[in-house]
């Protein structure tokens, strides 16, 4: 009589494969999307006088040219300088371009970014253009849908 015997793989390299899928399934789950970032709270107006910005109208009324902040996990930021850079960070990956503004909205260069896995949504990493509305800045992708505000960092 035959005995027949179903070849298992052994426990040990069971549970092996088995933490190896979720270790290599948890980054992933750290990228689910979350809601969208609220708009900053603070409307109030602020007065610059600094015309050396880079501009692409003569005319041009926005300046946003200091640092533009958000509370949200990871502390996202844009910082315009006069020559035309702005650096910053998405909470997660840093970022790095060229602005030019116009009399209703500031261009931000399209740029590349590292994409490290982070958790929450970084939203500033879609970054295209934006509007100011006093010390509010709206930030919106490149079909010009706002993803998100940043707030005039106070010097």
């Amino acid at each position: 009589m035959a005995i027949h015997t179903q070849l298992r793989p052994p426990a040990p390299l069971t549970r092996a494969l088995g933490i190896a899928a979720l270790a290599l399934a948890l980054p992933l789950a750290a990228c689910e999307t979350a809601p969208q970032p609220s708009e900053p709270s603070s409307s109030a107006p602020s007065e610059s006088s600094d015309t050396a910005s880079p501009t692409d109208d003569a005319g041009a009324t926005l300046d946003p040219t200091g640092k533009w902040t958000s509370p949200e996990t990871g502390d996202p930021f844009l910082e315009f300088t006069d020559d035309g850079n702005v650096t910053g960070s998405d909470g997660c990956n840093r970022i790095e371009t060229t602005w030019t503004a116009g009399k209703d909205k500031v261009t931000i260069d399209s740029f590349t970014t590292t994409q490290k896995a982070c958790p929450g949504n970084q939203w500033l990493s879609k970054a295209s253009s934006a509007t100011i509305d006093g010390n509010v800045m709206k930030v919106m992708d490149g079909q010009g849908k706002v993803i998100g505000g940043l707030e005039k960092e106070d010097k």
